[in-house]
């Protein structure tokens, strides 16, 4: 198999706790520990290589547009010939933000690319970001062997292990922020890795076995049509009592409104909010939602001009908007 490259960007997985006792942000130092986890173990893809980049190191909370378009540069700089697969080094707090962005820049990678994160710091006897790494290198070995020289492409995925003991493939697209007081993902479609592995790449799994790495223009992927991503996009989340007067749609492009869990907002404010962004040239998305929405407020919603964005996730929304606008500039 070929080296693969190890992005380091800072979260929980590359953090070490500082002089004050606080977790901080250390992707230098992480690299080798994980490398030597990875070594010391029982895998299968133990010898592995890597070639290591620190684009940025910062926790996963403080990332921002400007961060994005910096780990986007470097995406941009990789020779996508030379490696089986890429890992990059996450933080798990905008890890369902990040996921589905580098889903929607990447398609059309012509290898796997992983996010890899931890709930604990490394040298915490708890964590699972030394797992979740190892999974990760197995399953772009796994990829590699499955279709010859090359891994497959199209494949952005995260794997991580929750706290029922089990370690799930994601795709990145479909992965949902963690619930309140919990620090496990969860996404449409997940299994266990043991499962997937066993049922390698069948069409009913729903991840496409696509062209070989070199064999697809690398000018097909939006990462390399696009310009730098802008803060163009205002999300709003809905809540009991929401007063749509509060948000300033100012230098904006588009609103994203969340929904509660059936596809819903409040009808009859946010059809109103929705006419004065039309007045503005702003348009207003929602999700997530059904594409088979069954309440009339949902309807009464679209027919005031709100556009649904039927059955994708709050993350894969927020990241087409945003790729939408940086394709357009």
């Amino acid at each position: 198999m070929k080296k693969l490259l190890l992005i380091l960007t800072g979260g929980t997985i590359c953090s070490f706790k500082d002089s004050t006792g606080y977790n901080s942000a250390d992707a230098g130092r992480a690299a080798p520990v994980l490398v030597e986890l990875l070594r010391n173990s029982d895998s299968r893809a133990k010898e592995a290589e890597f070639d290591i980049i620190r684009p940025l190191d910062t926790l996963s909370e403080n990332m921002t547009i400007a961060k994005w378009n910096i780990l986007l540069d470097a995406l941009r700089d990789v020779d996508y010939g030379a490696y089986a697969g890429i890992l990059i080094a996450h933080g798990t707090d905008t890890l369902h933000l990040t996921a589905p962005l580098l889903s929607v820049v990447l398609e059309g990678c012509p290898i796997p690319v992983g996010l890899v994160s931890s709930n604990r710091i490394l040298e915490d006897e708890e964590a699972n970001g030394g797992e979740n790494f190892i999974r990760s290198v197995e399953h772009i070995a796994e990829l590699s062997s499955s279709s010859g020289e090359h891994a497959t492409s199209g494949e952005v995925f995260v794997i991580y292990r929750n706290t029922d003991g089990v370690t799930y493939l994601h795709k990145a697209n479909a992965l949902r922020r963690c619930t309140d007081f919990s620090e496990d993902f969860f996404s449409s479609g997940m299994r266990p890795v043991e499962e997937a592995a066993s049922e390698g790449m069948k069409e009913d799994t729903g991840w496409e076995k696509t062209e070989a790495a070199g064999t697809m223009p690398l000018f097909r992927m939006p990462l390399f049509k696009m310009k730098p991503l802008q803060e163009s996009v205002l999300v709003i989340d809905p809540y009991v009592g929401i007063n749509y007067r509060q948000f300033n749609i100012s230098g904006i492009r588009h609103v994203l409104h969340l929904t509660y869990h059936s596809g819903t907002a409040d009808a009859g404010r946010l059809a109103a909010f929705t006419r004065v962004c039309k007045e503005q040239d702003v348009d207003v998305y929602l999700a997530p939602v059904p594409g088979d929405y069954k309440y009339s407020s949902t309807a009464e919603l679209v027919a005031a001009g709100v556009k649904p964005m039927p059955d994708v996730t709050m993350g894969e929304a927020y990241a087409r908007l945003l790729v939408m606008d940086a394709m357009n500039e």
